[in-house]
């Protein structure tokens, strides 16, 4: 169990136990001559068994009975153990002193206001996880999803600023390489890169769609690019968002959100521009794109504003600058990304579900 484990290797850097009065709480405090070490595990299955006030009261008393008894500075960290980081975070928005051990996605998360380090414990407890994982070979992903209380398999995954392996959720990934494969196939074999000729190898065009019926079009134009910046600018943002949202909905459903924006984003495009008699052709992932933009920032926003790294400002003001952007630029498909946009934020509606207050929950597949 992880909090026997981190129990065992606190005791081992010489922390004491501190009685606490309180459930689901374990509190150890390391004696040095600068003041007092603390570190305070809270047992959170579901995320929301603390509000902030309530962590904040906690802590507050803990650190005055410290204070009584030593009379030194008390320095303070809070380890939540959870299945639920997005639940949890209403009480690390403002806390520069609390980390989250996501169990559910397998990660230590460490948010850009909190410290990085506590007396070094961070490494300590990575390389806990990491060993856990590796002698854990029998649990598979369904199964990360219990409480913190039972058998877990973990994966060494800090969550800092600097950290590259955030980046890398798998199917995130695989779509970033299968765009670049497809990119660099057509490069090599077709290296004149015209209009017509992405015409020829998928592109989106309404007359194609509606008057010979080739509907493979919707998704081809997905992982067509007409250039090495359009491919770079487009997968330099997925790596970044899609990240985000295969974490919080889970991996099939980030394929059905990613795929259906896609779609419903060309077939936006295909109405607006055949009202329009536009004789235009499409390419690009930016549609379905927009519509994992949508769904974060409907995620974000039944999060109270925040999941993980990225707060309901930070995604507001990113779609609106991206939109604004095609909007004044030319040869840029907006009824995509407007079409991408909405059906994201309907598709995460219909999807996505948060841990309820009861502690019953709608797990992600």
């Amino acid at each position: 169990m992880l909090i026997e484990d981190i129990t065992s290797l606190l005791s081992n850097r010489s922390f004491k136990v501190v009685g606490v009065n309180a459930r689901n709480i374990r509190v150890f405090c390391l004696d040095k001559e600068e003041g007092l070490y603390t570190v305070m595990l809270l047992d959170c299955g579901n995320g929301n068994e603390f509000t902030s006030l309530q962590y904040n009261n906690i802590k507050r008393q803990v650190t005055q009975n410290l204070l009584q008894n030593a009379g030194k500075q008390v320095h303070f960290q809070t380890l939540i153990i959870t299945g639920n980081a997005a639940g949890a975070a209403d009480i690390c928005q403002r806390e520069e002193q609390a980390w989250i051990l996501d169990t559910r996605n397998n990660r230590l998360v460490i948010y850009e206001n909190q410290r990085n380090d506590f007396l070094g414990i961070k490494k300590d407890i990575e390389a806990l996880l990491f060993q856990a994982y590796e002698t854990d070979s029998s649990v598979h992903s369904d199964s990360l999803v219990h409480k913190p209380s039972e058998q877990e398999a973990y994966v060494r995954k800090g969550e800092s600023r600097n950290n590259i392996s955030r980046f890398l959720s798998p199917c995130n990934t695989i779509i970033v390489i299968l765009n670049v494969l497809v990119f660099l196939m057509i490069e090599i074999i077709l290296p004149a890169r015209t209009g017509n000729q992405l015409f020829k190898d998928g592109a989106l065009s309404w007359m194609e769609v509606i008057d010979n019926k080739e509907y493979y079009r919707l998704i081809t134009y997905m992982f067509l690019h007409s250039g090495v910046s359009h491919l770079g600018n487009n997968m330099i943002l997925l790596l970044f968002i899609g990240d985000n949202l295969e974490r919080a909905v889970g991996k099939w459903k980030y394929i059905v959100i990613y795929t259906l924006s896609g779609i419903l984003a060309g077939g936006t495009s295909i109405l607006y521009n055949l009202f329009k008699y536009n004789l235009i052709v499409s390419v690009g992932a930016s549609g379905a794109i927009f519509g994992v933009v949508g769904a974060m920032a409907y995620i974000v926003a039944v999060n109270k504003g925040r999941l993980e790294n990225i707060s309901s400002r930070q995604i507001i003001f990113f779609a609106v600058l991206s939109l604004y952007g095609g909007m004044t630029s030319q040869g840029v498909d907006n009824s995509a990304h407007i079409g991408g946009l909405i059906s994201g934020v309907l598709l995460a509606v219909l999807l996505y579900r948060r841990k309820s207050k009861a502690g019953k929950s709608h797990h992600n597949v």
